[in-house]
């Protein structure tokens, strides 16, 4: 039982949040390190970030909460071309089913 409690989450225990986006940024968005974060206000009841990439004129949202859901998210206006990263132990199967409809869901 102890080893499926390992797998149940993809980040190691005392991640920092600065660090996760860190990675994120460079290695699933391919982006340069003059990176910029800011948390995205109105979202009630989840913090997301949203990563800009100011050479790519590019950007993405992150939410590293434990659980997530969609009616907060709908500010946010994702559409297809958007990425959004999460943690997979975040999502139950329909959240997941409908973000990935969304927009271009990663979990982490």
């Amino acid at each position: 039982m102890r080893q499926l409690e390992l797998f149940s989450d993809g980040l190691v225990e005392g991640w920092r949040a600065e660090d996760v986006i860190a990675e994120v940024a460079l290695k699933e968005a391919g982006f340069g390190l003059s990176y910029a974060v800011e948390e995205v206000e109105g979202v009630d009841g989840q913090t997301v970030h949203r990563v800009t990439d100011p050479d790519l004129d590019a950007s993405f949202f992150l939410c590293l909460d434990d659980t997530l859901a969609l009616e907060p998210l709908a500010p946010l206006g994702l559409d297809r071309d958007m990425l959004f990263v999460c943690r997979a132990s975040a999502l139950d199967d329909d959240t997941a089913a409908n973000l990935a409809l969304q927009c271009r869901l990663r979990v982490i």
